[in-house]
């Protein structure tokens, strides 16, 4: 792992990292699709975990076309499923709020940067009870291209008033890594445990296999504002 002793922003992804709520997302996605007449299978729903939904219905319209070709009343209904099954569901990531305060403490500037709608967001931000830490909130709503495109981070760092360069990036997934790497940001990937050994996580600057872990990283090589 490089030297970030100058890193002066760190950037999370949400599902996944700060919500533990990639099964809800399957769940839902599964029962919509289902309802339309789409054999979904599992390995396809898991291989898609990091689409947009519209992206996600754009890959299925294409092997599966079904009658009306209507993508966002197809979000609306899954985004609405998962907003449901978060808010009675076990979502826990251990760690959160005390990384997102050590962190804090150590004045780094903190945004959230994720493929979900600002809706699902503030219902996770609300569920996890977070919203106050990060200073920006940027959803793939906000830009032209989803994950793996780099544009959400730069984004989120030009809105954070910090350059890339001296970004660090907490990401699940490969297309995520690979958006970060490419907006030229440090990252460090937190697989699901599934996913752990996964080709294309090599391109991370380090990987972890938890929040606890990330603090321990940042205590070690003692991250330090510039």
């Amino acid at each position: 792992m490089k030297d970030n002793s100058y890193l002066k922003a760190v950037i999370f992804d949400m599902d996944g990292v700060v919500i533990n709520s990639e099964p809800l997302w399957k769940i839902a996605e599964k029962n919509i699709f289902s309802k339309l007449g789409v054999p979904v299978s599992e390995k396809e729903i898991n291989e898609s975990s990091a689409l947009t939904v519209v992206e996600l219905c754009e890959m299925f319209y294409e092997k599966y076309p079904w009658g009306e070709k209507n993508f966002k009343k197809i979000e609306e209904l899954i985004v609405a499923e998962v907003i449901q099954l978060i808010k009675t569901h076990d979502t826990e990531i251990l760690g959160v709020k005390n990384v997102l305060k050590f962190l804090r403490k150590k004045d780094f500037r903190l945004a959230l940067a994720s493929n979900s709608s600002h809706d699902l967001i503030e219902v996770v931000l609300k569920k996890v009870g977070v919203k106050e830490y990060f200073d920006f909130v940027a959803s793939a709503e906000d830009v032209t291209k989803g994950k793996p495109d780099p544009e959400i981070y730069y984004y989120t760092a030009k809105s954070l008033g910090v350059v890339p360069e001296k970004c660090l990036v907490i990401e699940d997934s490969i297309v995520g890594v690979k958006a970060a790497k490419n907006a030229g940001m440090t990252v460090i990937a937190m697989p699901s445990r599934e996913d752990f050994d996964k080709k294309g996580f090599e391109l991370a600057d380090l990987k972890i296999s938890s929040l606890y872990q990330l603090l321990y990283v940042i205590k070690v090589f003692r991250v330090k504002v510039s």
